[in-house]
């Protein structure tokens, strides 16, 4: 259930059991999560509902990640975004650069990690929102 003040995080991952860990978390620190299983959805997703930050696996079916936050993008979805991978390399960390997501960790991430990145994100793109949640 989602209320007005609750901010919307977008988890897009093909492994459901991430998906649905990620929204047990920071549902529990205030944000109200809709979870999407491959880019096509994610994109879908920004284009009917208001997201204010997303995170995005690399590596799945038919569009990565990195092509995924490309798409939103170009739709004028201009957020932070979040990039994950099991499967970090140069490759993946330019390509992450080139089109300014705002952090690529690495799979296995903390929780504390993400939920430190993710709260840095929302206070440096919303003056509305708290830092202490």
């Amino acid at each position: 259930m989602r209320n007005s003040s609750q901010p919307v995080m977008l988890i897009t991952d093909d492994d459901r059991s991430f998906r649905e860990t990620m929204a047990e978390v920071f549902e529990r620190r205030g944000f109200a999560p809709i979870l999407a299983a491959s880019g096509e959805e994610a994109i879908q997703v920004t284009q009917k509902t208001t997201v204010h930050v997303a995170l995005f696996d690399f590596h799945m079916p038919q569009r990565t990640g990195l092509e995924s936050i490309t798409a939103c993008r170009s739709m004028g979805v201009n957020i932070p975004y979040i990039l994950l991978t099991g499967a970090l390399d140069q490759t993946i960390a330019t390509q992450a650069e080139s089109i300014e997501i705002f952090s690529l960790l690495e799979k296995p991430v903390s929780i504390q990690i993400v939920t430190g990145v993710v709260k840095e994100a929302m206070s440096r793109h919303y003056p509305w929102y708290e830092l202490e949640r």
